[in-house]
């Protein structure tokens, strides 16, 4: 899902966890299709025991996401500029104003590739107008238009994923999470009413997690726990580094072995429960570490600080464009491998759309995504009222420049 409310956090490293985290699960998440389309033989194999590792990063970016956002909530929560509508409008400019661009882009190079081929690396490439509808209305692989299409003899109204854009059903779900959330969060922090229309929108939101819940995908649950530790993250930091360290030695060997009992399933809340927990633990394990040795007052080596200043600035670098890495990165693999099948080997076709794959996201980042402060500074400047001067608390600022998410 570069992508990060900025946490609280006592040092500057535990943010270099984040970007980290992000960047590479990004970058697997490219390595993770390329597996698939290159080597199906291997990778797959129906029934086979198969880690896929796009699935484990799916967790990864579900978890930073739940706990960023929360973070980023509890900590604007008092100041009178922070309403529903400025909470939406950053959800807008971070999520949507990126993923809009890159449908275009997806759409267009699928109708120039794939129109009427049979010749595909998958199943097909949907291309109808409601699929296309339902990419801009954020409703493709809805839980409630699933099932009332049948039942209405509407099968339209049940948009799958547009093009070769499948693997975009994970951004749809979060931004119905992040809808569900910001709602409830404003009647638990402002006392705020929904209103019909409110609680009608609430359920429809909140029917996302809970129908792919349902239908055994737990990703969901991911995203609740991180919620969970960043509202409780003053307490959970508290505690001695080795009760972290514990957690995440437990939380990963219960997830190794719900991995080996349940058949390699990712989606599954028995492997995204220890997986989730393990993840929280271990940053608050390396947030522990930063305080302590920030409060010690130990200057580190020449060697080191170059080192940190390297590491910092990679993962910065890998971090900022992962969101658009993530959009873009199924279409660039697809289309490779639609002209280059046959033609080289598999491990240079992985090779080939992880560098390509990167090198498009980038300048995708460059021309789009990187301008979403501005994209959201504009819309709160036209969409809502400015707060008076007088109702804000003294040292506040009106400056929006907390947008960001946890986007891959």
């Amino acid at each position: 899902m570069r992508t990060s409310e900025k946490a609280p956090a006592k040092a500057g490293q535990p943010i270099v966890f984040f970007d980290f985290a992000r960047g590479i699960s990004a970058q697997a998440v490219v390595l993770g299709h390329g597996l698939n389309i290159f080597l199906p033989g291997i990778f797959m194999v129906p029934g086979h025991r198969v880690f896929y590792m796009q699935s484990f990063a799916v967790i990864i970016f579900f978890v930073l996401s739940g706990y960023l956002i929360t973070s980023a909530v509890l900590k604007k929560r008092d100041r009178p500029e922070f309403t529903f509508g400025s909470y939406l409008l950053d959800r807008v400019a971070r999520v949507v104003y990126p993923l809009f661009p890159a449908l275009v882009l997806i759409i267009g190079f699928d109708f120039l590739v794939f129109r009427g081929t049979t010749r595909l690396p998958f199943d097909g490439v949907d291309l109808s107008p409601q699929a296309i509808a339902g990419a801009f209305t954020m409703l493709f692989n809805h839980p409630l238009l699933q099932e009332l299409g049948p039942r209405l003899g509407a099968p339209w109204i049940n948009a799958g994923p547009v093009g070769s854009g499948a693997p975009l059903w994970s951004v749809v779900a979060e931004w119905w999470i992040y809808l569900a959330f910001g709602l409830l969060a404003f009647v638990a922090l402002r006392k705020v009413k929904l209103g019909f229309g409110g609680a009608v929108l609430l359920i429809f939101a909140i029917a996302v997690p809970v129908g792919y819940m349902a239908k055994g995908s737990y990703e969901s649950l991911a995203w609740i726990i991180g919620m969970l530790y960043a509202l409780a993250g003053s307490r959970v930091a508290k505690l001695p580094r080795s009760f972290h360290a514990w957690l995440v030695v437990l939380g990963i060997a219960a997830f190794l072995v719900a991995l080996y009992y349940n058949r390699q399933n990712l989606h599954s809340a028995s492997t995204i429960l220890p997986a989730a927990v393990a993840f929280c633990h271990l940053y608050f394990l390396f947030d522990g570490v930063a305080a302590e040795r920030s409060a010690s007052g130990r200057v580190p080596g020449a060697f080191q600080e170059r080192f940190g200043r390297g590491f910092r600035a990679f993962s910065l670098f890998l971090s900022s464009y992962s969101y658009s890495l993530y959009l873009l990165h199924f279409s660039v693999v697809s289309y490779l491998w639609y002209f280059l099948h046959g033609a080289l080997p598999a491990w240079q076709l992985i090779a080939l759309s992880m560098i390509a794959s990167n090198v498009v996201a980038f300048g995708f980042y460059l021309l789009v995504e990187k301008h979403f402060h501005r994209v959201g500074k504009w819309l709160k400047g036209v969409l809502l009222r400015p707060v008076p001067v007088a109702s804000r608390p003294a040292g506040s600022v009106t400056r929006n420049h907390d947008l960001e998410d946890a986007k891959p």
